[in-house]
């Protein structure tokens, strides 16, 4: 109960803060620490509960790691600014989020899943406080001109006031997933099924509210809408059932050879 109470009293603090500076207005801040989800600029933010993780839901694009703050946005060129090497870091492209697609209410969006990755206790809260889209022809850009990447598609918020607040001990330890992303497909209108798509996310900036990032990386997934690929485990009882009718048939036949040979046996 303290440790919640230390949260509720840290994210009330900020919104007086950010009343008594007048930009209450303009700041929308998505709170996903007390609450389930939230919207701004078109896009909505779910707290989600652990995620499965098989081949073909879970599809990472990004992860990036510092502490205090961190930022990146996935390329297959090299590691700007905090972006993690390896190959759950690279260039994805239009078609890639398109697979994602998904209608709430009417309306279409792009899904993702955000897992982050902080230690318990008072250190549990990160912020998301800057997510933004970008299209481009070419791909595995390096720059840290964010803005030259390409045609910037969708913000979480231009005046760069907006954030999401988020809770990592709500599940549990990395990769169970912690946050949907809603993206409207609207935004995109326009762009080619072969352009690259360049995602920049900043955590960590809401340190009165303990946002800092002091943990492992943060991690950004492809949500495939399609029917996932089951686990190698759903096969198991199936591949028994074959062994076992394989197993009769071959003691039928070698029953019957015997039988053949020797009618005293039947």
């Amino acid at each position: 109960m303290k440790k919640l109470t230390s949260k509720f009293i840290a994210a009330g603090l900020l919104a007086a803060t950010l009343a008594a500076f007048g930009i209450t207005a303009q700041a929308t801040v998505i709170d996903l620490v007390t609450g389930d989800s939230g919207t701004a600029n078109g896009a909505q933010f779910n707290w989600t509960p652990q995620q499965p993780t098989g081949t073909g839901v879970i599809e990472p694009f990004l992860r990036v790691q510092a502490d205090g703050t961190e930022q990146g946005y996935n390329t297959s060129g090299g590691t700007p600014f905090d972006d993690m090497a390896g190959i759950w870091t690279h260039d994805i492209q239009f078609s890639d989020l398109q697979a994602t697609a998904v209608t709430l209410n009417g309306t279409q969006y792009f899904q993702l899943l955000l897992d982050v990755n902080e230690p318990g206790g008072n250190q549990s809260l990160i912020s998301l406080d800057r997510l933004e889209f970008y299209t481009s022809p070419i791909g595995s850009k390096t720059t840290t001109d964010v803005g030259s990447l390409g045609t910037l598609r969708w913000s979480l918020d231009g005046a760069g006031d907006s954030y999401v607040l988020l809770d990592a001990s709500r599940n549990n330890g990395s990769g169970s997933g912690d946050m949907l992303a809603y993206i409207p497909v609207s935004a995109f209108a326009g762009a080619s099924d072969t352009d690259y798509i360049y995602m920049f996310s900043r955590f960590g900036d809401q340190s009165a509210a303990d946002g800092m990032t002091e943990g492992g990386f943060e991690e950004w997934s492809l949500v495939n809408s399609m029917t996932p690929v089951p686990e190698m485990s759903a096969f198991f009882p199936i591949v028994g059932l074959f062994i076992a009718i394989g197993s009769t048939q071959l003691l039928r036949r070698r029953r019957g050879a015997q039988i053949a040979k020797d009618p005293l046996l039947s």
